[in-house]
Parts: structure tokens; C-alpha cells; sequence
């Protein structure tokens, strides 16, 4: 035995020498890496195998494995910034990962992150994320099977995955029925349905009291379930007014930067969330590597985006509306219609004001007083883009007449980012009389 560790420290020596000459930085961390008399040395393996195919595979993990001061200067352990990883399997150990569709460090970090944003002290929130926010309403949906789904109106997509579902079941579930007042919901609801929520609603910003429709479902045996998408934390909590689910498209604002795609599930009950998570990794809706890391990045920042977007809005649907009335004001006659929670003359303010202690959202929609001056706006603006979506750190503006049929012609839904308040005034100012002339 003597004589073959001889024979090993010999051939390490010889392998040091000749890597001192090559790479000084390779020998010096090949120095600390130990060898045992039973087990081939890595230095030996990592010689043997320089020029191939295997030390394209291997190299870097067995000086890894092998030496803590390659671990140290390696792996990311120690960075500041939240590391990607991509991997879509893992090396057997007892209690880890072990393919990406079930489960992910990324995923369960980000994941972890957002529970706590969307929980509170008193109300905790478990988080699901998902692929995109139509999959997330297809996860919620397809774990609860209603026979019936009180909505109306808000974003189109989901009536398109209520239909989807619906053509599935045979039609016999997923039947939509018109959202009533809480006090009127035992007449189309029963057992095991469901009430969806978008609150604030898409596009003219109205607003529903989760307060009131959980106290009707709860005595029905109806879940609650709330889009969040415009009013994300920390505008508004759901979980807290006793919402069965939240479901938001963290494409906007958790994620905020118009680069990633993407859906989220928050819910109290752990054992939902278990199989909300299940069902997930046998439908195969999990988000990529990338959107997930880039969600996690843009989260640390959410409250300071979302504070500032839901305060220029606020800033500026109380300025326009003053232009329906001041006569001094540059935009007096040209300004049909505003609508924002934030607004005293709103229909919903008591209740915003009552359920969104952080803010009235980042979105209102602007009505012009005709249909062409609505119409050529988007593209008589210098701040604005022309584009759907919302929650970007960059302002955008639509005619939603052009996606959205039902809507007013005269409508506009204006997406604020984080610029100055009066540039965008003035932005305003020049693209309106310019398409009202």
C-alpha cells in the first residue's frame, strides 16, 4: 500500500509541475485538491482526459467536486444577484430537485419571494407560478371544474379559456353566468361554482368589493376568485379580504420591464396550492428558466415601480378630469370622459379607497370627444407607445376599441410608466389638439 501511494504522489507531483508551466492558476488550485490511495486522483483523470470530448462534459465539475478553493470561485454562492439556473435535471440527493417540470431552484426561490409580497403578517400566501397568465387562469379553473362561472366583462383572454373549457367538458361545466350583486348570487350559483373577480376591471377601471362577494359565496359554497393583474401588491391584497385565489400576469407588473412572460397563483390554503403545483407539472405549465429569473429580479423593485406608476395616474386622471371643467385649463372641451378609482366623482371610490390602501393602479382609461381624435392619438404621442399590455417601466397607450369591439370608440386605455408626470402632461397636451384640430 505504501508503495502505491508512493507511485500516486509521484505521478500528482509530476502532473503539478506540468501544469505550473501551462497554467499557474490550474496548479494552484489543483494543489489543494486531495487524493486518495483507493480512488483514482482527479488530477490524474482531469490530465488524461484534456483534448476530448469528456473534458468538454466533466472538466469544470471535478475541480468542483474535488478542490473547495474551485468551489469558492465557481459556483455562485456567494453573488449578490439572485444566479439563473437552468438545468432541467439534477443529480440524485435525498430531498432535492429532480426534473425542472416538477420543480426548480429558480422557480422555488421566486416563488418563495412572491408568497411573501402577496401574504401578510396574518394572511399567508402561497405562489404558483406558471407560463403565462392564461395558464394560470387555466390552472385555477381546471382545479376547481365549476359547473358555473359568474363574470362579466375585463380581460377577453379569459372568456377564451372559460370556452376552451367549456368545449373540453362536454358542455357540461365552465358555463358563464352574468356577475350579479353579492346579495343576488344564490340565484345563479351553487355549490362548487365559482365568482370571478377583476378588480380593477380591464379597461375602464371598475371596481368590485371582495369583501362583499366573499360573505355571499362563503354561505353558498362558492369560491372567490380575483385577477389582481391591475392592482398588484402593494396596492391591494385579495388574500386578506378572505379570496379564495389571486391570479395575476406577472408579464406586467411583477415582472414590469415588457421582457417577460408570464402567470401567477397566490392562494391561503396550503393544501390547494400542493395541487395547484401538481397539476401543474402534469399539464406542463411552467415558466422558462429565463422569464423565471427575470421575474425574480424585477420583484426586489415592485413596490418602488408600482407606487410611482399608481401615483402618475392618479396625478393624471384628476388633470384630466379638471379639464372638463375649468375653462382655462389647455384641454378644456376636448376630454369627454375619465375613469379611475381614484376619482371622487368614481362610482367605486368608497370601496377603492377601502380595499386599496397602496394606491388606485397605474391604469385609467381617457375618453376624447370624438371617435377620429380617440383613433389618431396613440400615434400624435412622443412618451407614449402605440402597444397593448401594461405594467412596463414605459408608458403605452391603445385605442382598445381595436382589440376589444365592446368598448366605447371613444376610449383610450393609457399604461403609466415611471417618467415625470409633467412630461407626460405635456406630451398629452401636444398629441390631443393636434388630432382635435
Amino acid at each position: 500500500l505504501g508503495s502505491a501511494w508512493f507511485v500516486l504522489s509521484q505521478t500528482h507531483n509530476t502532473f503539478l509541475q506540468r501544469a505550473s508551466q501551462v497554467d499557474p492558476h490550474l496548479s494552484s488550485i489543483m494543489s489543494v485538491a486531495g487524493s486518495s490511495p483507493t480512488k483514482r486522483p482527479v488530477s490524474e483523470l482531469l490530465e488524461s482526459i484534456k483534448g476530448s470530448a469528456t473534458a468538454a462534459v466533466h472538466t469544470d465539475g471535478l475541480l468542483i467536486e474535488s478542490c473547495e478553493t474551485a468551489k469558492r470561485r465557481m459556483l455562485p454562492s456567494r453573488d449578490v444577484a439572485a444566479a439563473i439556473s437552468v438545468s432541467t435535471t439534477y443529480e440524485t440527493l435525498e430531498g432535492g430537485h429532480i426534473y425542472s417540470r416538477a420543480t426548480a431552484p429558480t422557480r422555488e426561490r421566486c416563488e418563495a419571494l412572491i408568497g411573501a409580497i402577496e401574504g401578510t403578517p396574518n394572511q399567508p400566501a402561497h405562489a404558483c407560478l406558471y407560463g403565462s397568465g392564461l395558464s394560470a387562469i387555466l390552472g385555477v379553473l381546471s382545479r376547481l371544474t365549476p359547473t358555473r362561472v359568474a363574470i362579466t366583462g375585463g380581460y377577453h383572454g379569459t372568456h377564451g379559456v372559460l370556452a376552451q373549457l367549456k368545449r373540453i367538458s362536454g358542455g357540461t361545466k365552465f358555463l358563464t353566468v352574468p356577475l350579479c350583486e353579492p346579495e343576488e348570487l344564490g340565484k345563479t350559483l351553487s355549490a362548487g361554482d365559482v365568482v370571478w373577480l377583476e378588480t380593477p376591471n380591464n379597461p375602464n377601471c371598475a371596481v368590485k368589493d371582495m369583501a362583499a362577494y366573499v360573505q355571499a359565496a362563503k354561505k353558498l359554497d362558492v369560491r372567490v376568485v380575483v385577477d389582481g393583474t391591475f392592482a398588484p401588491p402593494p396596492l391591494q391584497r385579495p388574500l386578506a379580504f378572505g379570496v379564495d385565489v389571486v391570479m395575476h400576469s406577472t408579464t406586467k407588473y411583477f415582472a414590469g420591464h415588457s421582457d417577460a412572460l408570464g402567470g401567477l397563483l397566490c392562494t391561503s390554503d396550503l393544501e390547494l396550492a400542493k395541487a395547484l403545483r401538481n397539476d401543474r407539472t402534469e399539464l406542463g405549465c411552467v415558466p422558462g428558466s429565463l422569464e423565471t429569473w427575470l421575474l425574480l429580479r424585477s420583484v426586489r423593485t415592485m413596490h418602488l415601480r408600482v407606487e410611482r406608476q399608481s401615483s402618475t395616474a392618479t396625478a393624471l386622471a384628476t388633470w384630466f378630469q379638471e379639464a372638463i371643467t375649468d375653462k382655462a385649463h389647455p384641454l378644456k372641451g376636448l376630454i369627454h370622459a375619465v375613469h379611475h378609482p381614484s376619482l371622487a366623482s368614481s362610482p367605486d371610490h368608497a370601496i377603492a379607497k377601502k380595499q386599496m390602501p397602496g394606491g388606485f393602479g397605474a391604469v385609467f382609461a381617457l375618453e376624447l370627444s370624438t371617435e377620429a381624435a380617440a383613433k389618431a392619438l396613440p400615434a400624435a404621442l412622443h412618451l407614449f407607445k402605440d402597444a397593448t399590455s401594461l405594467g412596463g417601466v414605459e408608458s403605452l397607450i391603445e385605442w382598445r376599441r381595436k382589440y376589444d369591439t365592446q368598448v366605447s370608440p371613444l376610449l383610450l386605455r393609457v399604461s403609466c410608466g415611471v417618467e415625470d408626470v409633467e412630461h407626460l402632461k405635456a406630451d398629452f397636451v401636444q398629441g390631443i389638439l393636434a388630432v382635435s384640430k
